[in-house]
């Protein structure tokens, strides 16, 4: 999914009333995001993660079907698959040599790695 889409998504689950006016004051610093937010929804809305609840007046109000953590863990595993095709080793590899992480970083994930597989 586009980095203005997902923007958009982001705004839609953060938004307490779900409703387009918050939305698009919330957009007003990404003012080439405010015309996709509707479009984003409803595709959003047939693709089973939100449901149109109600209009009212100018505002439409969805219900988030699938949380965003959830919805962001499956995006992150297909984007890793697609990818990497799954290796680990071979995304941590392509980071370094591009200079994208530091041997801090790796010293980091290194120290994860010990203590999740510990036990």
């Amino acid at each position: 999914m586009p980095l203005g889409s997902i923007r958009c998504c982001l705004r839609i689950w953060r938004c307490s009333a779900s409703s387009w006016t918050p939305i698009r004051a919330q957009s007003a610093a990404f003012p080439r995001e405010k015309n996709k937010i509707q479009k984003v929804a409803f595709r959003f809305t047939n693709g089973g993660f939100f449901s149109f609840t109600k209009k009212q007046g100018k505002s439409r109000y969805y219900t988030p079907l699938v949380t965003e953590e959830d919805y962001l863990a499956e995006d992150s595993r297909r984007y890793f698959q697609k990818w990497t095709g799954g290796s680990l080793r071979d995304l941590v590899a392509c980071l370094y040599v591009n200079h994208s992480v530091t041997k801090e970083d790796l010293e980091e994930l290194k120290a994860f790695i010990e203590d999740e597989t510990e036990g």
